[in-house]
């Protein structure tokens, strides 16, 4: 083959990873992998960004629910999914806590493209509507004096609820029973009856046991305090700064998705994000619209990471599946 053909045989392959490629992007639909059921906080916030989405890009998205062994099996899909800007993964906060939890797991954030965070869902400590305790100081000091020690549920060792209440139970310095549970439903149940003390929960499974008196929430881990529950102080107020507790909610292409691409559909969800009514429904599912580009996206999931494992490995804690 002559010299110039071959060369431009490289130009033109250059130029489909580059900015030519994303030139007619999209054209075709998208798929977008979700790590947990239709109807659940990951699900509404897909197709709710997603709706904009394909007004903004003019091409569909197909919602594909792949639930199982906590977000593992959809996010192992994305990670091994072609890199050519047409599968997305819904990213949250069980991928950070599988990659130290479960051995072998065959993928690990290099093979993704962070390309954006959308919200956070700060975790809430509840407990039984009769506790006498309105703040997390109150709660430190009446577990601290409790006998036997405080209990609380999670919905299984090494989830994020157990790994919050470690965390706080250790920063606060007092002794607190694990009741581990096959899921958080469970656990939430038993609270309400009286059988359990705490729980750290997420605001949209919560609210409505919370409004009508069924619990007690007593401090938010988040940056302030929620348009939804505005009587509920952070624990920052506190001095307990556990803003970090928070599980997010973001989107991700497969390792090697053209930077083009990867920079088109942040841009695309960052305009989504700065809608009025896209945050007014994220703020009434008890989140928060966070808007993290690709760089700032990618030192997230990593400080995620980090800032879990030493704890769960502490914890010598097994994932749940």
């Amino acid at each position: 083959m002559p010299a110039s053909l071959r060369f431009s045989g490289l130009m033109l392959a250059a130029l489909s990873t580059g900015p030519l490629a994303a030139a007619d992007y999209p054209n075709k639909p998208i798929r977008w992998i979700i790590d947990f059921p239709p109807a659940g906080v990951s699900d509404i916030l897909t197709r709710t960004v997603g709706q904009k989405l394909t007004e903004h890009l003019g091409q569909a998205f197909v919602y594909d629910n792949r639930p199982g062994a906590n977000g593992v099996i959809a996010n192992a899909l994305v990670a091994k999914a072609p890199p050519d800007g047409y599968t997305l993964g819904f990213i949250s906060q069980p991928l950070s806590l599988q990659l130290t939890l479960v051995p072998n797991l065959g993928f690990g954030l290099k093979d993704f493209a962070p390309v954006a965070l959308i919200a956070e869902y700060p975790s809430l400590l509840v407990v039984q509507s009769k506790t006498p305790t309105d703040n997390a100081k109150d709660f430190v000091a009446w577990a601290r004096k409790k006998s036997p020690s405080v209990s609380y549920a999670s919905s299984g060792a090494g989830g994020a609820q157990h790994l919050a209440m470690e965390l706080f139970r250790k920063a606060a310095a007092f002794e607190a029973l694990h009741v581990p549970y096959n899921g958080s439903a469970a656990g939430m149940l038993d609270l309400m009856g009286g059988r359990v003390d705490a729980v750290f929960v997420n605001v949209p499974g919560s609210l409505p046991h919370i409004r009508a008196g069924r619990v007690k929430a007593v401090a938010l881990a988040g940056r302030a305090r929620m348009r939804v529950l505005p009587d509920v102080p952070t624990f920052a107020e506190s001095g307990y700064p556990f803003d970090t507790l928070a599980g997010f909610a973001g989107a991700a292409f497969p390792a090697g998705t053209p930077k083009a691409i990867v920079n088109r559909m942040a841009a695309e969800i960052a305009r989504v994000v700065k809608l009025p009514d896209i945050q007014e429904r994220i703020f009434n599912a008890g989140g928060e619209p966070r808007y993290l580009g690709p760089d700032e996206f990618t030192k997230y999931l990593s400080d995620d990471v980090k800032r879990w494992a030493p704890l769960i490995k502490e914890a010598g804690t097994t994932p749940q599946t």
